[in-house]
């Protein structure tokens, strides 16, 4: 049984509403689709663990064309979950049609990103996986991530790190930061990003205290 773990990029007409809200938006970082079901016609009832002002989502749905339904739990750490039902967007058929054929499955989460990027993971045999991606749109941008035998016990960890603190941290292992003994400093990292050394520190604070709690969560 194989997999692929995909990033994919949508394009201005592929993109769900809700998703593109986020990409315009400072107050809402990440949000993660945990479960769906598809199977009513034309409905669709999707669970998200959302990264952000529980507010602003709010609002991001109530102006969403197809929204029926929504409510959260408690925010905690900036972190809430959101049980959503929707009409299911035009945007999202073509793309649910290539997903959806015998031989494959998406196995979430689905990490949606608000750099306009997903990330998911596709499971299932070769002769099924290759036209599956062949048919998604030819608008959308797809980077590979990685292939192999699909094992369970490598999506149980989610880091919970957003596309910037990911980058973060991939520039800080470049650099050194994270050997023992350290061989590169805060300001490398900086510089390897492009950005000011407070701004560098801060987005690994972040990354660091999600994934140690991260960590926890699978631990527990």
């Amino acid at each position: 049984m194989k997999y692929v773990r995909l990033r994919v990029t949508f394009s201005e007409a592929t993109i769900n509403p809700v998703h593109e809200a986020i990409c315009d938006s400072a107050a809402v970082e990440r949000d993660v689709l945990l479960h769906e079901d598809r199977s009513g016609p034309g409905r669709d009832t999707l669970l998200y663990r959302v990264d952000g002002d529980p507010d602003v989502f709010a609002e991001m749905l109530g102006d969403a064309p197809g929204v029926l339904e929504w409510a959260f739990t408690a925010v905690e750490n900036g972190r809430f979950y959101a049980f959503v039902e929707e009409e299911t967007p035009d945007r999202d058929e073509e793309i649910l049609d290539a997903l959806s054929r015998t031989g494959i499955t998406t196995v979430p989460p689905v990490e949606f990103d608000s750099d306009g990027t997903a990330t998911f993971t596709i499971v299932g045999t070769a002769g099924a996986i290759r036209p599956a991606l062949e048919e998604l749109p030819d608008e959308m941008g797809m980077d590979v991530i990685r292939v192999g035998e699909y094992d369970r016990r490598r999506e149980l960890f989610d880091s919970g790190l957003t596309s910037r603190q990911r980058e973060a941290v991939a520039a800080a292992v470049d650099a050194g930061y994270y050997d023992s003994p350290r061989r590169g400093s805060i300001d490398d990292v900086a510089t390897n990003l492009g950005v000011a050394a407070s701004t560098a520190a801060e987005h690994l604070r972040k990354a660091e205290s999600r994934v140690m709690a991260a960590v926890l969560d699978v631990d527990d």
